[in-house]
């Protein structure tokens, strides 16, 4: 119509364009599993066309903290599934996202088998580089360490961390890529983490379910937890020398690539004959 004026988005600089997107995207908290792994918020945003696409979905997934839920006996079958975020589907999503929590309640064969090798994809081949794993007050270990209930010196009683899913898990908080990873537990824990947190503990604070209560997402309401020094449960659970040589054949492999590219780099072109 006559006298109508259009507003061109892309004529406006780059800086004021991921202002505008990150007002946009960039949420509270994007908690998962849903029954697909599709992103939640303004999705439209994402369909407008390729540049959209490029500059929205960047700021989406490096921005945003996102939380998988695996707070059940056991793993939600729509991870898995077509489509969801543990899913083949979900693979390249995955990759991109940057800052993840994640909230258990066991450690057990689904995190060594399943959610464990698809968080080390992601810090290897994709961009997580901020992981937060929390276990929740309900964590149990294998059952002949689920009863004792008095403080365990670690240095005589390591067991419970030779767990093959366990060191899988203290497998991934060691990697090398991640910049921040921490690991917290509710305060009502079994005592066999007691040797590896700061704050003073006591079985009436084990007994307790502080923290249990859910909210209609079924995520604990702002539950108290303690940060766990994973780096001395590494120590006491013997896999030490195993995370330094696999640290150490990842820096040839990279110093490998590195020689390689460098040296086509500059290498002098063969004269004409």
């Amino acid at each position: 119509m006559a006298g109508e004026t259009i507003f061109r988005f892309f004529d406006l600089p780059a800086e004021l364009r991921r202002a505008i997107l990150t007002q946009l995207l960039v949420l509270d908290c994007i908690v998962l599993p849903k029954q697909t792994f599709s992103p939640p918020g303004p999705l439209n945003v994402f369909l407008v066309n390729m540049q959209m696409y490029q500059e929205a979905s960047a700021i989406f997934y490096s921005q945003n903290d996102f939380t998988l839920n695996v707070r059940a006996h056991r793993l939600p079958m729509h991870l898995t599934t077509q489509g969801g975020f543990l899913s083949q589907e979900g693979r390249d999503a995955r990759r991109r996202v940057r800052n993840l929590t994640l909230r258990l309640t066991r450690v057990g064969r689904d995190f060594k088998d399943v959610v464990g090798p698809a968080l080390s994809d992601m810090v290897l081949c994709g961009s997580l580089r901020v992981l937060n794993v929390r276990l929740g007050s309900s964590s149990r270990m294998p059952p002949e360490f689920a009863s004792q209930m008095v403080p365990l010196d670690p240095v005589h009683d390591p067991d419970f961390m030779r767990w093959p899913p366990f060191q899988a898990l203290l497998k991934l908080l060691a990697d090398p890529y991640l910049e921040v990873a921490k690991f917290e537990i509710s305060r009502g824990h079994s005592s066999v983490y007691c040797p590896f947190h700061e704050e003073e503990c006591s079985p009436a604070i084990w007994a307790t379910g502080w923290g249990d209560d859910e909210d209609e997402d079924g995520m604990p309401i702002r539950p108290d937890f303690f940060e766990l020094d994973w780096k001395a449960m590494i120590k006491v659970s013997g896999i030490e020398q195993q995370i330094a040589s696999t640290g150490e054949k990842a820096s040839t492999w990279e110093f490998g690539i590195f020689s390689r590219v460098t040296a086509n780099s500059f290498q002098k072109p063969s004269s004409p004959a």
